[in-house]
């Protein structure tokens, strides 16, 4: 998965990692994320970074919910230093959907990945192929798979 930083088209591996007790305690204090991160211990929540290097880009919380073969996403937030027009690098929330529905493909659910967003960003959603499904907005099978591709692949970029 590639980083890429907005003002020069840099590239930087990213690296993506279940978040730990110690990266919770910096997240309490940390000003660049708006959600108290400390209210997700109860599910699974990743982290994204690039390799080598500390600082938390994006994270995502999740539940899995096997009974119904899906993955649902309880929360995401990038930085705030990596949202709006003048954001440090791009591809943050769409590298953590695609690696999640690779985890929904693991889990064999085809990547069946659900999420129910604030009014105001449901539009958002839709650009990652993401489709209204009742209440909630879903993405799997073809969908999930051009999602993976495009955040997760090299795909020479």
């Amino acid at each position: 998965m590639k980083i890429i930083e907005r003002a020069t088209g840099r590239t930087y591996k990213g690296k993506i990692e279940k978040l730990n007790l110690n990266d919770v305690k910096k997240l309490k204090n940390n000003d660049q994320f708006v959600f108290d991160w400390s209210k997700e211990a109860r599910n699974e929540v990743y982290k994204l970074r690039i390799k080598g290097e500390d600082e938390i880009l994006g994270l995502v919380s999740i539940i899995n919910i096997p009974g119904e073969k899906r993955i649902h996403i309880n929360l995401l937030e990038a930085s705030k230093r990596n949202v709006g027009r003048e954001k440090l690098f791009l591809n943050i929330a769409g590298i953590l959907m695609a690696y999640i529905g690779r985890l929904a493909f693991t889990k064999r659910y085809n990547g069946f990945v659900s999420l129910q967003p604030k009014s105001a960003l449901a539009e958002v959603y839709l650009k990652y192929g993401f489709r209204k499904v009742g209440l909630f907005l879903a993405i799997y099978n073809i969908a999930a798979i051009q999602l993976i591709t495009k955040y997760l692949e090299d795909n020479g970029r």
